[in-house]
């Protein structure tokens, strides 16, 4: 323990400041600060179970039953809600019952730490360890995650180091508990949420350095991970990344170089998986040579010796600047009426502007299809002006987006959609008509995709043999499947299929959802109106696009196959090919 000087209490042993006065016990690096440069990623949610309808039953009947929204775990945790479920477990979010004297889990009220504290024998905490910073009152939401077995026992060690950390979201309490249907195995942490599944590079970078501050922690408690770490180990908060699962850590008096080493090449591994898609490492032509040359020296040489090594390498790499890839765009685009319809109400464009600078090209480019609705010539016009608006602001600003963060890119975007819903919205007023239009819109810059879409035209990527959907539907059979009425396959024949739930001229303001995609050389990025995806699944433009030799043959191809399957509506394709430059 650490006395401090001023009240004499006794703290921590790593604490900074003291828990109960805030006096300075010793100096250490700064709080992280937050990403102010780097736009969060959209996040996707954990899964969640729908209630089921209320019925007079016991609060827990059977193994995999859940708990009752008055459910009050361990006697000290309340039910907050549901948030994952299967045959033999089930996790909650929970908030703490405080009633004094009984000492609570806090967290630090300094957005810039959020440091998590649980209680210790020497008394209630008013102050972070960490940054010095008042504790707040309210308790953090935590997490139960509820087995009908014990999986939880080996962590009591974890628990009782009492771990305070920016970036670690330790274990905090186990406990059993009977209830109707038998013993639940209860583990207590605080919550986070999962990962984006597209994060960008500078994020990463930014995760690398918080995750392995975290990690030196870890080792000066003689804490190391085993020999792989669980991608389910990391968790976001606020847009700070933790480490959360401790189910593969051993507590040793002494940890080996050898240990820690392993360790930081397991965090520098994660690193390059996030980035690359990759789960074993070799040297990646769409890396910059400084981020091969991190991580080859972390995975193939000699390794960092700690968590702090491999901190101070980023931050050297961000601050030398990371070299952009030498890439250009190779573009196709389509569209044709259809075979049923007399006219067609898609519209495109395809905006590309490419700069050669010290010999790197630089490509940006605003590719946009907007689906008409409206019936007669309404939606035609819709989608027309959506079309004519986008261009308009896009083409004299298009050069200026290099020099922008992703944020402001994402923020660029937002305005663009915004511009182009004002247009539509201001004309079905005026002409008191339904017309309106889907959209969906890919800024590009450099190795950088982000997509805006609202209705049911898509986005995807295709990178080697698989293709992935960007985007999810806005409309009424995609809800359908999304809550498990009905499967993803019958979505295309449902009656109901041209119900759309959100799009352009309906509102005054719209939102549109944005994704954000990193790009590496041979991915391709298509943009398709529902006429396409109606009448061809995911796999059939998968067979298409990779049997083709180029993305405008790729593009006419598509046309012809979703005429050849009925070419029921409008279709309209834009493939973008990231290539070598």
């Amino acid at each position: 323990m650490t006395i401090c000087p001023k009240c004499k209490a006794e703290n921590r042993p790593e604490a900074a400041f003291c828990s109960r006065c805030g006096t300075i016990l010793f100096i250490q690096p700064a709080p992280p600060e937050p990403v102010t440069d780097v736009a969060p990623a959209p996040e996707p949610a954990p899964p969640i179970q729908e209630p089921a309808p209320q019925v007079e039953e016991p609060a827990y009947s059977t193994p995999n039953s859940r708990r009752s929204e008055e459910s009050i775990f361990g006697g000290r945790y309340k039910y907050d809600a549901l948030i994952y479920q299967n045959e033999h477990e089930t996790h909650y979010t929970v908030t703490e019952l405080c009633e004094p004297p009984a000492p609570c889990v806090r967290i630090c009220s300094n957005p810039a730490c959020r440091t998590i504290h649980s209680p210790i024998d020497t008394g209630e905490e008013k102050y972070c360890t960490y940054c010095g910073s008042p504790l707040e009152q309210n308790p953090p939401l935590l997490m139960i995650q509820e087995a009908d077995h014990d999986r939880y026992g080996s962590l009591q060690p974890i628990i009782d180091a009492h771990l305070a950390h920016p970036h670690i979201h330790p274990p905090l309490a186990i406990f059993q508990q009977e209830v109707p249907g038998g013993v639940r195995y209860c583990l207590v942490s605080p919550y986070s949420q999962e990962l984006p599944s597209r994060p960008e590079i500078s994020r990463i970078l930014e995760w690398g350095i918080q995750l392995a501050t975290g990690l030196d922690y870890l080792h000066s408690h003689g804490i190391a991970f085993g020999e792989e770490v669980d991608p389910a180990g990391f968790g976001l908060v606020e847009d700070k990344i933790v480490w959360r699962n401790f189910s593969n850590v051993r507590i040793l008096p002494m940890l080996a170089d050898r240990e820690k080493i392993n360790n930081v090449r397991q965090l520098a591994l994660s690193l390059y998986a996030w980035m690359t898609g990759k789960s074993t490492y070799r040297v990646d032509p769409a890396l910059s040579p400084e981020l091969n040359e991190l991580f080859h020296r972390a995975l193939v040489d000699e390794g960092f010796t700690s968590g702090a090594e491999l901190a101070s390498q980023i931050e050297q790499t961000i601050k030398t600047g990371i070299s952009p890839l030498n890439i250009t765009y190779q573009v196709g685009r389509r569209t044709h009426t259809g075979k049923r319809r007399s006219k067609n109400e898609d519209s495109l464009v395809c905006l590309t502007l490419c700069r050669l600078i010290n010999g790197i090209s630089r490509p940006a480019g605003v590719f946009a299809i907007a689906d008409g609705m409206g019936g007669h010539t309404s939606g035609e016009l819709a989608s027309n002006l959506a079309v004519e608006s986008l261009t308009q602001k896009a083409s004299p600003e298009l050069g200026e987006l290099h020099n922008r963060t992703s944020g402001e890119c994402i923020a660029w975007l937002k305005d663009i959609v915004q511009a182009a819903n004002q247009a539509v919205y201001e004309k079905r007023q005026n002409t008191s008509s339904d017309m309106g239009s889907t959209m969906v819109c890919a800024l590009m810059v450099g190795s950088q995709a982000y997509i805006a879409h609202l209705g049911d035209s898509r986005s995807y990527l295709l990178r080697g043999d698989s293709i992935q959907q960007l985007t999810s539907d806005h409309s009424l059979v995609q809800h359908l499947v999304d809550i498990g009425q009905i499967q993803s396959q019958d979505a295309r024949n449902h009656p109901q299929r041209n119900v759309i739930f959100r799009s352009l001229g309906e509102k005054p303001q719209v939102i549109a959802d944005i994704c954000i995609q990193n790009l590496l050389p041979g991915d391709k990025i298509l943009l398709c109106s529902d006429g396409c995806t109606g009448m061809l699944d995911d796999q059939q433009v998968r067979v298409i696009i990779q049997e083709t030799g180029s993305p405008q043959a790729a593009c006419d191809q598509l046309i012809e196959a979703a005429n050849l399957a009925g070419g029921e509506d409008n279709i309209s394709v834009i493939l973008v090919e990231i290539t070598g430059a």
